[in-house]
């Protein structure tokens, strides 16, 4: 027994540091990125025009992703939501003044949750949308209703073992609703047998590749746009060019089949 237990202390101890591994260039890369960006006028322009519901959002979610999020959730007014990897906020400030729903955000970024906390403050919404730093491997036990992880999960050490967990932590017959970018060859085989290893029952699972090729065209013509103004600041610039090299990186991934985005809803067994 004692071996065993040895054992057991042995794995949950390499998991931590694994997870550490995957989680500490993920806080220091978003950190420098929302530092420019919200630093920046360039960079608050970029993140309100490019984001889906008027809000301040950094990344690929769609207004069809949030349309899709609405219809699964259906979130209302006395339910929690946790929102994972929440980023700069918008997201859930938007899913809040539609639904009413109070929402947690949860997300490994100080910076991030900095930004967030002072838009929430900003709008009136502090009591109703709140903002933590965490990480996804651990979801704090708030008694949510539902969840959503929005192109978050790929900075995960073991998705597998995180979607589990962040099931098995909402109310009986909770959902949640996930959007994942898969980089690699065969991205949707693998990420339905992750789905299968993490022991959920999959409701829904589409592919959203095409959706992310837009998205990513659509950020990076709007910082070019935003880096040939004369009035761009040093700091805009740099974060114009950071936009830029990561767009360029993904549409080559996806322009040879490395890289794919999938939009999935699971549940408890």
């Amino acid at each position: 027994m004692a071996g065993w237990c040895e054992e057991e202390g042995d794995v949950a101890e390499r998991r931590r540091w694994l997870d550490a591994a995957v989680e500490w260039p993920a806080r220091h890369y978003f950190d420098v990125s929302y530092g420019l960006l919200e630093g920046s006028d360039a960079g608050r322009r970029l993140l309100r025009q490019t984001g889906p519901s008027g809000e301040a959002v950094h990344g690929y979610t769609t207004s069809d992703d949030l349309e899709m999020l609405h219809a699964d959730l259906a979130p209302r007014p006395g339910q929690q939501l946790l929102d994972l990897g929440s980023g700069i906020g918008g997201i859930a400030l938007a899913i809040h003044r539609r639904s009413g729903a109070a929402i947690v955000g949860v997300d490994l970024s100080p910076r991030a949750i900095g930004f967030a906390t002072r838009e929430a403050r900003r709008a009136g919404l502090e009591d109703a949308v709140r903002f933590t730093a965490g990480t996804l491997t651990h979801p704090p036990v708030v008694g949510a209703a539902n969840a959503y992880a929005l192109d978050s999960l790929m900075f995960v050490a073991d998705p597998a073992a995180a979607i589990g967990r962040i099931v098995r932590s909402l109310e009986p017959g909770g959902r949640l609703f996930a959007t994942m970018l898969v980089v690699g060859g065969a991205g949707e085989d693998r990420l339905r047998r992750t789905l299968r290893s993490a022991d959920v029952r999959i409701e829904r699972f589409d592919d959203v590749t095409d959706a992310l090729r837009g998205r990513s065209r659509s950020r990076s013509d709007a910082a070019r746009a935003l880096l040939q103004r004369r009035s761009t600041t040093f700091r805009g610039r740099l974060a114009m060019l950071l936009v830029i090299g990561e767009e360029a990186f993904v549409q080559a991934l996806i322009a040879r089949r490395r890289a794919g985005r999938y939009r999935f809803l699971v549940s408890d067994r």
